[in-house]
């Protein structure tokens, strides 16, 4: 089987690997040369000698010729974030197959991963389908249901998703797995890419729960989830629940302990607390107690 790759994402690469020992990987449609080329992936791909086409969508029909040329059997996207339009899916002999980190259509969009932390799911599925001219819609292939771990940062679920898709998708390939075909229907509010507004932590409605997965499903796409701190910009990309014994009254996002050894520990809207593990400010990194060590006080705020 001939099978062409459309990507622009390192998630990709055990995929390739995996296939390229199996299969004949003829190539893969990727951006060279230009401002959002992923150059690891295009090194990679070189090191294995690999042909990569340039994605241009101005000349889509040379692409077009080349994958008839090479009579390839399945092209697979796989975080490729251009449109595939039919003059090219056309071209390969059993289509197109998108991969998607979301059940669809209720996880449509273009970053469903972060919605899915967010949202506080259990699971997340990973979609399998045969593309048409619309985003995210087609025919359903096949569905790959992966637990999602207590306080699993979005990068972390993304690596573990990459790394255990490739044996999942071969046993589709293989006939190991069978799934009833369905057409997914379109949905016509997929989910965005968060805007600053959803990133940022609102300490006076938000559980510690929801500070929590907002947190994680911000790291490290979108550099920590927003607040602020003595009235500058700040990002938070780790907290942790924890357990403090206070006297005293404090307001959601007030720090309740600060301390050098033992970090800041901040009180959410149903009272229960987070410690402030890893944050971002002025262009550094730094801990919580890094923080602490500056001289944080108890009873100041952060959102204020």
């Amino acid at each position: 089987m001939k099978i062409v790759f459309f990507t622009q994402s390192n998630w990709c690469i055990p995929t390739i690997q995996h296939f390229k020992d199996i299969y004949e990987v003829v190539g893969v449609v990727s951006k060279t040369n230009h401002p959002n080329s992923n150059e690891f992936l295009l090194e990679y791909l070189k090191g294995e000698d690999i042909p990569v086409f340039n994605w241009q969508s101005s000349d889509l029909e040379s692409l077009s010729s080349k994958l008839l040329e090479l009579q390839v059997d399945v092209g697979i996207s796989f975080g490729f974030s251009y449109k595939i339009p039919a003059s090219v899916f056309k071209s390969i002999k059993e289509g197109v197959l998108n991969v998607h980190f979301g059940k669809l259509p209720e996880f449509a969009g273009p970053d469903p991963l972060f919605w899915v932390i967010k949202n506080e799911e259990k699971v997340v599925t990973i979609s399998v389908h045969k593309i048409n001219q619309k985003w995210d819609s087609g025919e359903l292939l096949v569905e790959f249901p992966i637990p999602v771990f207590p306080g699993e940062p979005y990068g972390l679920l993304a690596s573990r998703l990459s790394v255990s898709f490739p044996s999942k998708l071969e046993s589709y390939f293989s006939g190991q797995i069978q799934f009833d075909r369905k057409p997914i229907e379109e949905n016509l509010e997929p989910k965005s890419k968060p805007t600053d507004e959803i990133l940022t932590i609102d300490w006076k409605k938000q559980r510690a729960d929801e500070v929590e997965a907002l947190v994680n499903a911000s790291n490290p796409s979108y550099a920590g989830a927003i607040t602020s701190f003595r009235g500058n910009p700040i990002k938070i990309l780790e907290v942790s629940p924890a357990d403090v014994n206070i006297t005293g009254i404090f307001a959601p996002g007030s720090i309740v302990y600060a301390d050098p050894n033992y970090g800041i520990f901040v009180l959410c809207a149903d009272m229960k607390y987070l410690r402030i593990n890893i944050l971002q400010l002025e262009g550094t990194i730094i801990s919580g107690q890094k923080l602490a060590a500056m001289g944080v006080n108890t009873y100041e705020k952060f959102g204020v």
